[in-house]
C-alpha cells in the first residue's frame, strides 16, 4: 500500500471516530476561527501598498523586506485580489536581470518602497528568496498561468545551487561572501517553496530530520552553528513538514509561553517569545504558532491565541479606523517596533483568522472536497458532512463524480480524507 493510500485509510479512521461524537450531539462551529478585526487589518495590508507595487515593512516608513511583500502578495492572492498581488511579482520580475541574475545571484532581502531601490548591501537570504517562490507558486496555482515562469525558475535553481551533501541548503550570500551554515528556519522555508523539485526536496526533509531535530527534546535546532532553539523553528517545523513534528509545539509552551503588557496599549498580553532570553511576545511568531496549531489539530489553542492577538491590535495613526499590529509588545529589536504596525504581524495574523497555512502548498484536489468553500479541507467542512450523515443533501454529497449518488456516505468521506488538510488552489478569473 502506498503512503497516499495509507494516509487516506488513516484519515478516513480519524474522521470516522470523529463522526461518532458529531453524530451523537457534538458539533463543529462555523465560525470557530472568524475574527472581528480580519477585514480591518487586510484593508490596513491594501491601504499599505505604495505607488512601486510594493510595501514598507511599517507604517509610516518605506524600509521594505523581500519576505514582507512575499506575505502580502499570499494575502492578496487569498483574498482574491490578483492585481495587487501581481503589483509585487512585477516589481521584482523587473529586477530579476538587475539583481537576482547578477552574482552571487538572489534577491536582497531589503528594498526601498518609495523608489523601488534595492539596498544591495543587504543579504542575499535564503528564506526571503524562497518566501518569494512560494508566493509566486500560490499564484501559478492560482491562476493556472505560469507567467513569471522565469522568475520561478531563476530563484528555485539559485536555491539548489547551495544545496550541500548533506541536503542542507547554506545561508545565502553577505557582503564578506558565501554564508555556509545552513538555518533550520532558511530549510524549512526552502522545503516549502521547491515544491516542483523533489529529489531536491526530499534532501532538504532528510537533512532537517537528521541533523535538525533533536528527538528526546522535540525541537528543531536553530541551524547547523547554533544548538538552541528558535519560536519559527517549532511553528514553521509543523507548518511545512506536517504533525510528525507536533512535538515541538510542546516545546515552545514550554520554553517561549510567557505574558507581557503591549508598550502601544497598556494592555496584558500571553503569547510566545521569539528567542529563549527575550523577554517580550513576538506577535508576527505568536500568529505563526496560531496556524501551527491549527494545522495540529489544536483549534482551541489556536482560537485562543488568536484572541490574544485581537486584544494587541492597536489603532493605525496613517489610516482611520483601521487596526494592526506591531512586531512586539515591548522590548523591541528596533525603536518603533512595538509602536507602529508590522506587515508580517498582520499577515500571519489574517493566515491564522482564515485558517490558511502559506507553507502548504495549493493542492489540485477537486474543489468539491472544500465544502463550505473556504479553500481548505478541514473540520468545517467535516461538520457540514457529518451533519448530513446519510441523508440526501446535493450540497454535501460531493462523490462519486460528477453528481454523487444521492447519499452522503462513505464515498463523500473518502474524498473528503485525500485532500484532508490541504489548501485547495482558487481559480481567479482574469
Amino acid at each position: 500500500m502506498g503512503r497516499t493510500s495509507i494516509r487516506t485509510l488513516l484519515a478516513v479512521q480519524v474522521l470516522f471516530c470523529i463522526a461518532g461524537s458529531a453524530c451523537a450531539g457534538g458539533s463543529v462551529s462555523a465560525d470557530a476561527s472568524d475574527s472581528a478585526y480580519a477585514d480591518s487589518v487586510y484593508r490596513w495590508l491594501v491601504a499599505q501598498q505604495m505607488p512601486t507595487g510594493i510595501l514598507g515593512n511599517q507604517e509610516n516608513e518605506y524600509f521594505s523586506g523581500l519576505y514582507t511583500n512575499a506575505l502580502a502578495a499570499i494575502c492578496y492572492m487569498h483574498q482574491g485580489d490578483l492585481a495587487r498581488a501581481e503589483n509585487i511579482f512585477s516589481f521584482f520580475e523587473g529586477h530579476l536581470d538587475s539583481v537576482a541574475k547578477v552574482p552571487p545571484g538572489g534577491y536582497t532581502q531589503f528594498w526601498d518602497a518609495m523608489t523601488g531601490q534595492p539596498y544591495l548591501d543587504t543579504d542575499r537570504w535564503v528564506g526571503d528568496n524562497a518566501w518569494l517562490l512560494i508566493a509566486l507558486n500560490h499564484h501559478y496555482r492560482a491562476t493556472k498561468e505560469d507567467r513569471y515562469a522565469e522568475m520561478r525558475r531563476t530563484i528555485a535553481q539559485w536555491l539548489i545551487s547551495l544545496q550541500d551533501v548533506d541536503g542542507g541548503i547554506k545561508s545565502g550570500f553577505n557582503q564578506d561572501g558565501l554564508m555556509f551554515w545552513k538555518s533550520t528556519e532558511g530549510n524549512l522555508d526552502c522545503y516549502a517553496a521547491l515544491t516542483e523539485y523533489p529529489e531536491q526536496r526530499q534532501k532538504i526533509e532528510t537533512f532537517l530530520r537528521d541533523q535538525m531535530w533533536v528527538p528526546h527534546e522535540g525541537r528543531f535546532r536553530m541551524g547547523s552553528t547554533v544548538a538552541e532553539s528558535a519560536l519559527d523553528t517549532c511553528s514553521w517545523g509543523v507548518a511545512a513538514l506536517g504533525t510528525d513534528y507536533a512535538a515541538a509545539l510542546r516545546y515552545a509552551e514550554r520554553t517561549f509561553l510567557c505574558t507581557y503588557t503591549s508598550d502601544a496599549t497598556g494592555v496584558n498580553i500571553t503569547g510566545f517569545s521569539d528567542f529563549v532570553s527575550r523577554e517580550r511576545i513576538w506577535l508576527e511568531g505568536t500568529g505563526e504558532m496560531v496556524v501551527a496549531y491549527q494545522v495540529a489539530g489544536h483549534h482551541d489553542k489556536a482560537q485562543s491565541y488568536l484572541q490574544e492577538l485581537d486584544r494587541a491590535m492597536m489603532p493605525s495613526a496613517r489610516f482611520g479606523r483601521l487596526v494592526g499590529l506591531p512586531c512586539f509588545t515591548n522590548a523591541p529589536a528596533w525603536p518603533t517596533g512595538s509602536t507602529q504596525i508590522f506587515v508580517p504581524s498582520q499577515a500571519w495574523y489574517l493566515f491564522g483568522a482564515w485558517q490558511f497555512n502559506p507553507m502548504q502548498a495549493a493542492c489540485d484536489c477537486p474543489q468539491v472536497a472544500d465544502i463550505n468553500g473556504d479553500r481548505i479541507v478541514n473540520l468545517l467542512d467535516f461538520s457540514r458532512l457529518a451533519q448530513s450523515w446519510l441523508l440526501a443533501e446535493p450540497s454535501v454529497d460531493i462523490s462519486p463524480s460528477p453528481a454523487g449518488d444521492g447519499v452522503v456516505n462513505a464515498h463523500n468521506l473518502m474524498s473528503l480524507a485525500e485532500c484532508w488538510l490541504m489548501t485547495i488552489a482558487p481559480v481567479i478569473e482574469r
